[in-house]
C-alpha cells in the first residue's frame, strides 16, 4: 500500500486498501470473452497477450473481441488478435464491415531490446541488459504505460472522474514519470525503509531511504515499502543481487547461490527443511542442503524455516497449518480432494471408463452458449491433439526466422490404419 500510494496511504485509511478494486466474481479470460460477447466490456488493453490464439475458443474469441468498442494492443509483434478483423479466408473468415472494434497498437520492445528482469520456474531473478535498440516506433514497455498513466492522472486532474482517489493518490515518483527505468521499478520491487528501522534493542539497522535487505525487515506500521514481499532482497544496498554471475557449484549438487537472485531470500529449494530428519541430521548426508549445528541450521541452502530446534515440534512445511506435506488438496479443488478422471464433453467414446454414471466433471463451468455449441460424437468421432516441438515454442516463435527455416510449415499426424480408411495419403 505504501508502494503504490506513499505518503497518502495512512493508518486513518486503512493504508488505501479501500482504494484498491474488489472483484465480485472470477474475472479469467473465460469470463472476459462471456462477457465482452455480452456487449459488457467495452475496452480490452492487450500486453504482451495474444487472447485469438491463447483462448479456448477462436470462434468466441473473435466474435468478443468484435464487441468491443476499443482494444489496445501492446506488442513487439503483429498478433492475431491485433488483425482479428481482417479477413483471411477459411483462416479468420469474418466480415470487417459488422467488426465495431477500433484497434489501437502500439508497438513495444521485447525484452533483448531493454534492461530488466525475467523470472524462471526455477524462481531466479536474472538481470538482462539491452542487447539492440527497439526498431522504429516501438517504446519500452514502461514508457508506453508511463505515459498512459501520467495523460490519464491529467485527465482526472482536469476533468475529475468516477473514483478518482487511486489515480491522483498514486506514487509515481520516478526520475522521468513518463519514463520509469527499470532500475527503479526493480528497486521500488525490493523496497526501502520510509523512517529508521530498529531492532529489539532499539539499534537501527536500516536507515531512513536505505533499500531493504530481507522481507524479515518489513512492517506493518508504514514504515517501509515494497510492492511485492517476495523480490524483498533481490537489490538492497549491496546493488542488484540479480546481476550477479557467479556460477561455481561449491557443494556439486548443481545448485549455484551466487548465480543470480531467487525469490524469497535467494532461497533455492523451497521446504528444504524437510531435507534432514526429525533430529536435524541430512537424511542423505552425501547430498546434504541443511543441518542443525547444535545453534542454527546451517548448509548451503538458505533456510526455509526459522531458527526453530529440531526439538520445538515445527514441521518444515511451514505454509501448512499442520507442518507436513499434503499429498490431497483438502478443500481447494471444486471436484474434491483425490485425483480424479473425467471425460471432455466432446468426447467420442460416449462413457467414462471409470465411472459410466459421470462421464464429465459435474463442477465444470460451463456458459450456455458454450454448452448449445459443443460438438458430439456423432458428428466428430475423432479426436485430435495437439503437441509442442523443438523447433517452436508454440505461436511465439513464429516470427523468428531461424525458427521458420528449421520448421516451415505446420503438419498433421494421423494413424496409418485411419489415413487408409479415410483415403489420406502423406505427401
Amino acid at each position: 500500500m505504501k508502494s503504490f500510494w506513499g505518503d497518502a496511504a495512512t493508518a486513518e485509511n486503512n493504508w488505501g486498501y479501500d482504494w484498491l478494486p474488489k472483484w465480485d466474481r472470477l474475472y479469467d479470460v473465460m469470463t472476459q470473452a462471456e462477457l465482452m460477447t455480452q456487449g459488457k466490456i467495452n475496452g480490452y488493453i492487450v500486453q504482451g497477450f495474444n487472447p485469438l490464439a491463447a483462448f479456448p475458443d477462436k470462434n468466441k474469441s473473435s466474435r468478443a473481441l468484435a464487441k468491443l468498442k476499443y482494444m489496445v494492443v501492446i506488442d513487439p509483434l503483429v498478433t492475431e488478435s491485433a488483425n482479428f478483423w481482417q479477413n483471411h479466408g477459411e483462416m479468420n473468415d469474418v466480415r470487417p464491415a459488422d467488426i465495431q472494434t477500433e484497434v489501437f497498437r502500439l508497438p513495444s520492445s521485447c525484452f533483448a531490446e531493454e534492461d530488466g528482469s525475467i523470472a524462471n520456474s526455477g524462481r531466479w531473478l536474472q538481470w538482462h541488459w539491452a542487447a539492440a535498440e527497439p526498431p522504429g516506433e516501438a517504446l519500452h514497455d514502461g514508457k508506453i504505460l508511463g505515459r498512459l498513466f501520467t495523460r490519464l492522472r491529467e485527465l482526472y486532474q482536469q476533468e475529475g472522474g468516477a473514483n478518482p482517489a487511486p489515480i491522483l493518490n498514486m506514487s509515481w515518483n520516478y526520475h522521468d514519470p513518463r519514463d520509469p527505468l527499470p532500475e527503479e521499478v526493480a528497486r521500488e520491487a525490493n523496497g526501502k525503509a520510509l523512517r529508521d528501522i530498529v531492532d529489539d534493542q532499539g539499534q537501527v539497522i536500516v536507515k531512513k531511504g536505505q533499500q531493504l535487505s530481507s522481507f524479515a525487515q518489513l512492517k506493518d506500521d508504514g514504515s517501509t515499502s515494497s510492492y511485492c514481499w517476495v523480490y524483498c532482497g533481490c537489490w538492497t544496498e549491496q546493488g542488484n543481487q540479480m546481476a550477479n554471475r557467479d556460477n561455481s557449484d561449491p557443494y556439486g549438487l548443481g545448485c549455484t547461490p551466487g548465480w543470480a537472485w531467487s525469490w524469497p531470500a535467494n532461497r533455492r529449494i523451497l521446504y528444504n527443511r524437510a531435507s534432514a530428519d526429525p533430529a536435524g541430521k541430512p537424511w542423505d548426508p552425501q547430498r546434504a542442503l541443511l543441518h542443525w549445528d547444535g545453534k542454527r541450521w546451517a548448509g548451503m541452502d538458505v533456510a526455509d524455516y526459522n531458527q526453530a530446534a529440531p526439538d520445538s515440534n515445527v514441521g518444515p512445511f511451514i505454509m501448512n497449518p499442520e507442518g507436513v506435506g499434503r499429498l490431497f488438496a483438502l478443500n481447494k479443488m471444486n471436484d474434491g480432494p483425490f485425483p480424479e478422471h473425467y471425460e471432455p464433453i466432446e468426447s467420442p467414446i460416449g462413457t467414462n471408463p471409470l465411472h459410466p454414471e459421470v462421464v464429465s466433471s459435474p463442477v465444470a463451468r460451463i456458459f450456455n452458449d458454450d454448452l448449445t455449441n459443443m460438438g458430439h460424437a456423432d458428428e466428430f468421432p475423432y479426436v485430435a491433439t495437439t503437441y509442442s516441438i523443438t523447433e517452436l515454442f508454440r505461436h511465439w516463435t513464429k516470427h523468428a526466422r531461424l525458427n521458420a527455416i528449421v520448421q516451415p510449415e505446420q503438419f498433421i499426424e494421423i494413424g496409418e490404419k485411419l489415413a487408409k480408411e479415410k483415403g489420406i495419403l502423406s505427401r
